[in-house]
């Protein structure tokens, strides 16, 4: 669906099995949004974690061992101590659980059959008013964590079909029909090129079996410049182009040297709720765009199927100028720039674009990593990774007596930093200039509304203004689960990525041999091809 439009759509029933005394049929679209969390008390902290080493030998002559992990418990294991820990975890009075949910709008028209049948396929028709709804989000997949100790937060949203059974005796059923999506409208406007500094501080060391990280003050400092000449909006399914400069400020007797720049596009999410505001959230949710595994090329009437990983790459070397000679050898502080990179950055066609949800903030953001050769004097993250490189340069005459070959690389250091500068914009067809879409959340929001499949080419003859009026102003409701109620996720919960079914792919598998075989109005095929 995309705003200011008429679509057209087939439904087909078919019941199976004991399904007696069906007297009517409805059929019904409605749009849902919730969140969830579960957030510790900020004056209820969970206590450290016990010590938990392990002694990864295990006995070779041990031939009836049942409990195989009971050998790994090292004498430090306390069992008081853990009992008190997950009594703690678990204490649900210590923590806040909340999930909510918003309906923006629910629609339904009556399906006329005539006789009554149970195996039927007929037409309806949807109008959408002039309001931008929300990208449709992809949650059939993605990892969800198990919460434990941490902090847990999660939102859901679907455009959902269903049909309304309704039987003699009075009671009714509602089945599923499939989900379809929403494509919001944006106008793009003049916007001065951005530009903008990101800071790549040292990574916090990671701490293997205990052990503790080394620490570096001498760490160089680096800062990578960035400017978009032609904007920072990119299109779904598209690249951007940018210019990286690199910045290093050090002392001149360290020769740590940035090697490689690698940029990446990921998703990004804020909230709104205060309670999940400047709160550290440690595994940001990937989060994709429903769209059909065939999509409309940019700026152009022809369908082709979508390129989820075009072959190009993210990096690119950096050539940079070394410390002064006459400084090699003295404690000053010295700064230096690379030459400018020309990188390409490619935005996924089921990349989410850029919208202010009720429960959150769509948005987009660049992941820079910068690979650097340390200076031989830098210490090691911890001495376990130490030790593994070590083993791998081991003096060259052994190599001829083991089976790997000796490592062709220099150690590195890897920095990253985040610039939230990037605007991602839906895939839209070219078309005649539109006014600005509402907003859902305004109070001039409308919602779309059934009509009947043989006024549709009438109705797309009219004013977009006239057309605007006969959709309802929306009536949304919102409702607070009870406590004890409250899950992770209601709206997805099959485990399988094929459910619901999208129905935008079965429109357009319906659609394209019609494109092939030149059976419609290319204004028609246009009609038929805005994806439901």
């Amino acid at each position: 669906m995309v705003p200011g439009e008429v679509i057209a759509g087939d439904v087909k029933i078919k019941l199976s099995g004991p399904c007696t005394g069906a007297e009517s049929y409805t059929l019904g679209l409605r749009y849902k949004e919730k969140v969830f969390w579960k957030l510790r008390r900020e004056d209820a902290p969970i206590p450290k974690m016990p010590k938990r080493t392990y002694n990864l030998t295990v006995s070779n002559s041990d031939l009836f061992r049942v409990r195989p992990f009971q050998n790994f418990k090292s004498p430090d294991y306390n069992e008081a101590e853990w009992k008190a820990y997950e009594s703690s975890v678990q204490n649900k009075d210590l923590w806040s659980i909340h999930e909510e949910e918003r309906i923006a709008f629910e629609i339904k028209s009556p399906l006329v059959t005539d006789p009554l049948s149970t195996n039927f396929t007929t037409q309806f028709g949807v109008l959408i008013p002039n309001t931008n709804y929300p990208p449709a989000l992809d949650c059939r997949g993605g990892f969800m964590p198990n919460g434990g100790a941490n902090d847990m937060t999660s939102s859901e949203s679907i455009y959902e079909y269903f049909v309304e059974i309704g039987f003699s005796n009075g009671t009714t059923s509602e089945i599923p029909a499939g989900m379809t999506a929403f494509t919001p409208l944006h106008l793009l406007t003049e916007s001065n090129a951005p530009s903008v500094n990101v800071s790549l501080p040292p990574q916090p060391a990671r701490s293997h079996f205990n052990m503790k990280p080394s620490v570096d003050r001498l760490w160089s400092n680096y800062t990578v410049e960035l400017s978009f000449p032609e904007g920072a909006h990119v299109y779904q399914n598209s690249f951007v182009n940018f210019t990286a400069i690199v910045h290093r400020t050090g002392y001149t007797n360290q020769t740590d040297i940035p090697v490689e720049l690698c940029a990446f596009s990921a998703s990004d999410v804020k909230w709104h709720s205060e309670e999940l505001q400047n709160r550290p959230w440690p595994f940001p949710p990937f989060i994709g765009a429903l769209v059909p595994s065939i999509v409309p090329a940019q700026h152009s009437g022809v369908y082709q199927l979508a390129t989820p990983y075009p072959v190009f790459s993210p990096c690119r070397e950096i050539k940079f100028a070394a410390t002064p000679a006459p400084l090699t050898h003295e404690s000053h502080v010295f700064s230096a720039s690379s030459e400018p990179l020309s990188l390409s950055l490619y935005v996924g066609h089921n990349a989410v674009p850029d919208f202010s949800m009720y429960y959150q903030k769509l948005g987009h953001r660049m992941d820079l990593n910068l690979h650097v050769v340390p200076d031989p004097s830098e210490p090691w993250d911890n001495e376990f990774e130490k030790i593994h490189w070590e083993k791998q340069i081991a003096d060259p005459d052994e190599f001829d007596w083991v089976p790997w070959m000796p490592p062709t690389q220099t150690r590195r250091r890897f920095l990253s930093g985040k610039a939230n500068v990037l605007s991602v914009i839906a895939t839209q067809k070219q078309g005649p200039v539109r006014s600005t879409p509402v907003h859902y959340l305004s109070d001039k929001a409308r919602q779309p509304v059934f009509v009947d499949s043989s006024d549709i080419a009438d109705l797309r003859l009219m004013l977009p203004e006239e057309r605007d009026l006969i959709a309802p102003l929306t009536q949304p409701s919102v409702n607070v689960f009870a406590k004890g109620e409250e899950i992770p996720r209601r709206y997805f919960t099959s485990g399988d990525t094929r459910y619901p079914i999208y129905v935008g792919d079965t429109w357009v598998k319906k659609v394209l041999p019609m494109v092939a075989e030149g059976q419609r109005e290319r204004d028609t095929l246009d009609h038929l091809l805005v994806v439901q």
